[in-house]
């Protein structure tokens, strides 16, 4: 803020003696031989002097108002020198407008980040000088190990979550088995003639590697299955599994099977096919009857197989997508089922050649 007129007048040496002197001063050849000094500018139109030339009455009355108008002239100039350079909050205010307007990159070299902090990036290359020391090679298998498990290696390097019926129905997960670490007690390995007595199945041929369960069919009909010790009545399964090329003597086959065995008790077959087929089918026996299905599909690639049974439906699911549905309560099972999994040998004539199947995940659902 700067200072008023009025805020001047208080002081020492003030406007109003300096308005005296000069007022004084300019009216000084007026007086002259007179011996008087003249009156405060507010009697001036009473002053007179026997020397001076008589004035019309115009003159006496304009010339208080000329002095009047100096005195003012006189009293705004004195009031200017007298006030400060300047308001110390407009000098702050102008210049913090001033550093606001500073470049950032004219800034003192002190504000600098410190010279430390540039070699700081350096270290974040050391992991990758040290990587060569997590190679794998303590826990590497015995070469033969090696040979039987390449193709189970090469098939889970492939696998992924997918497309599942349970997360597209939002189904809760009561139980199964992830394979990580071994197979779940609640297995039951087949130990037994193979199907229709042709070949034998045998706990030799399932093994889990790489987080997967493997059944293996050899050139003479041995192969292997398996079947979940817990029954239930209703339920959603869901089966990760892929089925790489082989023999199509050899069946691969995921089902619901009935507690008391035969398909005239009731069988839900929710992905069945050979190992050399373009497509996948399912069946839901009853009876001596069945009803069924084909969806054409690359099985020697990852798929979901799913299949939901509820009170008066059962439905099939092939990575999320229904694909499969009977209503008919006259082919719905009658009591309660437990899922299997299952490398049939089915002989047409000639020695079979060696095949696989693979299973990622079994899960159970309500």
């Amino acid at each position: 803020m700067r200072r008023t007129t009025s805020a001047v007048g208080g002081r020492s040496g003030s406007a109003t003696e300096l308005i005296d002197r000069v007022t004084a001063e300019q009216g000084s050849d007026a007086v002259s031989g007179t011996g008087r000094h003249r009156l405060p500018s507010r009697h001036a139109e009473a002053v007179v002097t026997t020397d001076a030339p008589p004035t019309n009455s115009m003159t006496r009355r304009l010339a208080p108002l000329a002095v009047g108008a100096v005195v003012m002239l006189v009293a705004t100039l004195v009031a200017t020198l007298a006030q400060p350079p300047g308001d110390p909050s407009l000098a702050a205010q102008e210049l913090s407008n001033t550093a606001a307007r500073t470049d950032p990159a004219q800034a003192p070299p002190a504000t600098q980040p410190p010279p430390t902090a540039e070699p700081t990036a350096e270290p974040t290359a050391e992991p990758e000088a040290a990587a060569p020391t997590a190679q794998p090679e303590p826990t590497r298998k015995p070469e033969a190990a090696e040979r039987k498990t390449s193709g189970a290696g090469q098939a889970a390097a492939g696998k992924s979550e997918g497309r599942s019926a349970a997360a597209a129905q939002g189904w809760t997960r009561v139980g199964g088995d992830e394979f990580n670490g071994g197979m779940s007690p609640l297995w039951s390995p087949y130990d037994s003639e193979g199907h229709a007595g042709n070949g034998r199945r045998t706990p030799d041929a399932i093994s889990v590697e790489n987080g997967m369960l493997v059944i293996r069919g050899d050139s003479e009909g041995n192969t292997g299955g398996m079947s979940w010790k817990e029954d239930q009545r209703f339920g959603r399964w869901e089966m990760r599994a892929k089925f790489p090329k082989g023999d199509d003597q050899y069946h691969p086959v995921l089902i619901l099977w009935r507690e008391g065995g035969g398909k005239e008790n009731g069988e839900i077959d929710f992905a069945e096919t050979t190992s050399a087929s373009p497509d996948v089918s399912f069946f839901l026996h009853y009876g001596g009857d069945q009803k069924y299905a084909k969806k054409m599909i690359d099985i020697t690639q990852w798929h979901n197989y799913a299949v939901e049974w509820v009170n008066g439906r059962v439905t099939g699911y092939i990575d999320g997508q229904k694909w499969f549905e009977s209503t008919d309560g006259e082919t719905l099972p009658p009591g309660k089922m437990h899922p299997t999994i299952q490398l049939d040998y089915f002989p047409e004539g000639g020695s079979p050649k060696a095949t696989e199947m693979y299973v990622d995940y079994m899960r159970i659902y309500r």
